[in-house]
């Protein structure tokens, strides 16, 4: 076999292996932990736990990777981001206060916890 035909071989495979590759799923965050975790320490850490359970002015956050919020809710990107821009009766709304990005960021953190 040439080395011509190896090359061709291998261009094909690779081809194949990123052809085959998931596609990002559609309630995937869009959002980057990372930076959420800055926004949520700037911005609710005041009120909210992110590793603990325990209650501060609102619920802690742990757990919610397992698929539950505080309240017992699926835990989802659209149900986050809600309560970012809605907010409980007694929780001040994000709406208006973080950018479209720094609230993906923050639902991409949250999601982690």
């Amino acid at each position: 076999m040439s080395k011509w035909a190896v090359f061709g071989m291998l261009l094909l495979g690779c081809a194949a292996v990123f052809a085959l590759q998931d596609k990002p799923r559609a309630d995937a965050p869009r959002g980057e932990a990372a930076r959420g975790k800055v926004v949520f320490v700037k911005n609710c850490d005041d009120c909210h736990d992110a590793y603990s359970k325990e209650v501060r002015v609102g619920p802690g956050l742990q757990g919610i990777k397992d698929g539950k919020l505080p309240d017992g809710r699926k835990a989802t990107h659209d149900q986050i981001l809600d309560i970012i821009n809605t907010g409980p009766a007694e929780m001040t709304s994000f709406k208006d206060r973080l950018s479209e990005q720094e609230k993906e960021d923050v639902v991409a953190f949250v999601m982690t916890l």
